[in-house]
């Protein structure tokens, strides 16, 4: 990642989501969730790989003591990514919380598999609320690529910070 490329802080993130509608609140803990789900998978096969090294005696003692170190150092960086992302999942299920909505996602702690394969907490969390808080306008439950585009783009114009774009 660039030094240009930082992530957003905790603080950025949850002032960036006050005014999004609650369907987005949700879709964005689904992609939050789908890319937590990728980085476990990721972390399980890249230790796989470094203990295959460990345990390949065809390889001198010194080689296989570390496993593979750039796979280690991969595993550990996605740890602080997946730390982050639940964060922001947390940060997610409060807004929800403080609009006086129900947070109706399953824990993605709780990692349970499906017989497919699939993280259950990472399947559940797609269904959009089709509830809304008191006092807020009625929202459909799912937005069209071009009803999507529209609130984008008012929001943009809406806005002049010096920080071109949304980066959630």
């Amino acid at each position: 990642m660039s030094a240009e490329a930082r992530p957003i802080s905790a603080s950025e993130f949850a002032q960036t989501i006050e005014d999004l509608p609650v369907e987005n609140l949700y879709s964005k803990a689904f992609e939050i969730n789908n890319s937590i789900a990728h980085l476990r998978h990721s972390n399980k096969s890249l230790q796989e790989y470094s203990d295959s090294i460990r345990n390949d005696t065809t390889l001198d003692p010194n080689t296989r003591a570390d496993g593979d170190k750039d796979c280690l150092d991969a595993i550990k960086e996605n740890e602080v990514v997946i730390e982050r992302q639940l964060e922001r999942i947390g940060l997610l299920k409060a807004e929800v919380e403080r609009r006086g909505g129900k947070w109706h996602e399953a824990d993605p702690n709780s990692k349970q598999e499906t017989p497919n394969g699939n993280d259950e907490a990472s399947t559940e969390i797609g269904q959009a609320s089709s509830s809304t808080t008191a006092g807020s306008a009625q929202t459909p439950a799912r937005w069209t690529d071009d009803e999507l585009r529209r609130q984008l783009e008012a929001r943009m114009a809406e806005g002049t910070d010096e920080d071109e774009g949304m980066h959630l």
